[in-house]
């Protein structure tokens, strides 16, 4: 029987990202955000999708009070320069270590489109001003900020980058949807006060937890998911060099947070349905240790920037998956690249009826061929 040189490393990391039955948490959105130090979130339902299969007993409905009730959650622009939804209480020292560095890679493309610093000036002061009585949804900021000189029509991708631009530097996020569109907050009404760590040392917590969240990883990993250039996140991680240990293997200068427990033998795989966008696929610079070209390119299936949703047996990526929902029932297509071994069926079953208890509707699969789509499933 073949031996899997990067099982082990698989496991470990399927371990870290909360993504094994020993490893799931509870119902807290803000609990599983802050173990993975944040979810990507440009689609709000894609976030849903990483707490559930994180997490049991959540339901869109407990997203959906953490985030727009009791605040426990935040969703604005971090990693990478890309929504992100995290516990409150890391909000702010997030914000103050990765806005500087979001902001100035959007400089550049602000000035192309007109956004100069003494326009972005005015157009921060008149979002503080229109945001000052609460929330206010999109289109509506985009009325007062084109009526009040500051954007032009057609507004384009200014009106998105000009918001980036407040959240980078701490002035707004993403408030409560409002129908179909998404609003703006002021951070400082939103978000409550909170104490966490400055300058060099915000680096140093930010690299120990990524660790916790991805180890076994490497700086370039961590540069890669930060979005921190490549000496920043050599120089964060040395920081705390001696409360890291090797990961051992054949991948050299992966590294953990203090030793790990090894492996824990399982007499089933570990099956999962992970959706747009999750972590899991997107924490480190490569993923040619979970997938081979077939999920490349299904991952990247119709372009756009879209993370496609993937099935994964003991962290290795085996196909592609799509939900549609119907009045009475959830339909699951299942679409393997190859022929799945009948193993993964009982797994495969489970993530199936924990999607239909998060939706709280039954839920059923099918097995199916591999085809694109246009729209998002999940």
């Amino acid at each position: 029987m073949r031996v899997d040189p990067l099982l082990s490393l698989r496991l470990a990391r399927l371990r870290s990202q909360l993504l094994t039955d020993e490893t799931r948490m509870g119902a807290d959105p803000a609990a599983i955000a802050r173990a993975v130090c944040a979810l990507q979130a440009q689609s709000f339902d894609a976030a849903r999708h990483q707490l559930r299969v994180r997490g049991t007993g959540i339901t869109p409905a407990t997203v959906d009070a953490a985030f727009g009730h009791e605040r426990t959650v935040v969703r604005t622009w971090l990693m990478r320069g890309t929504l992100h939804l995290c516990a409150a209480d890391d909000a702010r020292w997030l914000v103050d270590t990765l806005g500087p560095v979001i902001d100035r890679f959007g400089a550049s493309r602000r000035r192309n489109l007109g956004l100069d610093d003494a326009t972005c000036a005015r157009g921060v002061a008149l979002i503080r001003k229109a945001l000052a009585d609460g929330p206010m949804a999109r289109r509506e900021l985009r009325k007062r900020l084109v009526s009040g000189g500051v954007l032009e029509e057609p507004v384009g991708q200014a009106l998105i980058h000009l918001l980036f631009h407040a959240a980078a530097i701490g002035v707004i996020c993403c408030g409560p949807r409002m129908r179909s569109d998404d609003s703006f907050v002021l951070f400082d009404d939103w978000v409550a006060e909170s104490d966490g760590p400055l300058g060099d040392d915000a680096l140093a917590a930010l690299a120990r937890r990524y660790l916790v969240a991805y180890g076994p990883a490497s700086a370039a990993d961590f540069a890669a998911w930060s979005g921190l250039r490549i000496t920043v996140a050599r120089a964060a991680m040395a920081g705390i060099a001696a409360e890291l240990v090797e990961f051992p293997g054949p991948m050299r200068d992966l590294w953990t947070l203090g030793p790990i427990a090894g492996d824990v033998e399982t007499t089933q795989p570990v099956v999962r349905l992970l959706g747009h966008f999750d972590t899991f696929l997107l924490g480190y610079r490569l993923r040619d240790h979970m997938g081979d070209g077939a999920a490349e390119r299904w991952i990247h299936d119709g372009g756009g920037g879209w993370i496609r949703p993937v099935i994964c047996v003991d962290g290795w990526i085996v196909g592609g998956w799509r939900l549609d929902q119907r009045p009475a029932a959830i339909d699951v297509t299942i679409m393997p690249f190859n022929r799945l071994p009948k193993r993964a069926d009982p797994g495969i079953n489970r993530e199936v009826a924990a999607i239909g208890s998060f939706m709280e509707r039954p839920a059923r699969w099918t097995s199916g061929p591999l085809v694109g789509f246009n729209s998002p499933p999940t």
